[in-house]
Parts: structure tokens; sequence; C-alpha cells
């Protein structure tokens, strides 16, 4: 495979980056869409929460998640 990218003219190169570059923006507006939702939902867990369970992570006795 590497040797086929290398075959590829700078041209073919830059439109696939291109491509890529808009795939990985339109998935990255998907998930920013998707957790708007959730919070407008209220689906989502207190930071407060979040790190009371990550300080217990060092304890012996760890707690349940969130």
């Amino acid at each position: 495979m590497e040797e086929n990218i290398k075959l590829l003219s700078l041209t073919d190169k830059q439109r696939i980056l291109d491509a890529l570059s808009r795939e990985l923006a339109d998935a990255r507006r998907q998930l920013t869409q998707e957790a708007l939702e959730d919070v407008d939902a209220g689906r989502f867990v207190d930071h407060q929460d979040v790190k009371q369970w990550a300080d217990s992570l060092a304890s012996g006795a760890p707690l349940p998640l969130p």
C-alpha cells in the first residue's frame, strides 16, 4: 500500500487529504450535535461526580462509575 501511495501525484494526494479532512469535519460536527442534544435532554454526568470518581481511583475503595 505504501508503494501505491508513493506513486500518486501530489494533486491526487492533496485530493485524498482534502476528502479526509471533510469527512473528519463532518464527523466532528455530527458528534458535537449529538452531544448538545444529550445535554439538552439532561443526559450528562455532573463534573463534580466525575471528579470524585476519578479522585477515588487512587484510593483502596474506588467509587462506582457515576
